[in-house]
């Protein structure tokens, strides 16, 4: 499946049992063979982002494209 970074920028990030996470801000893409590798999502201003099991560094939380359970409407993740 082919996805356009216009397509997910702006788009809610949810975890596993539907709660929102933040919103897709940024893609991180792998130079050699063009695929995306981590979503950067800003947090909502109610979480804390030691308590959840990722990267996060200057107000931005990198997510692994891994993690990613699907893509529709939202950014659903496996955790």
């Amino acid at each position: 499946m082919a996805v356009f970074a216009k397509e997910v920028m702006g788009l809610d990030v949810v975890d596993s049992h539907n709660e929102k996470l933040g919103e897709v801000t940024d893609l991180v893409i792998d130079k050699l063979s063009g695929s995306i590798t981590q979503i950067v999502v800003i947090l909502e201003a109610n979480l804390e982002p030691s308590m959840l099991p990722w990267n996060y560094l200057d107000g931005r939380m990198n997510i692994p494209i891994d993690d990613v359970s699907r893509i529709s409407n939202r950014i659903h993740l496996r955790k």
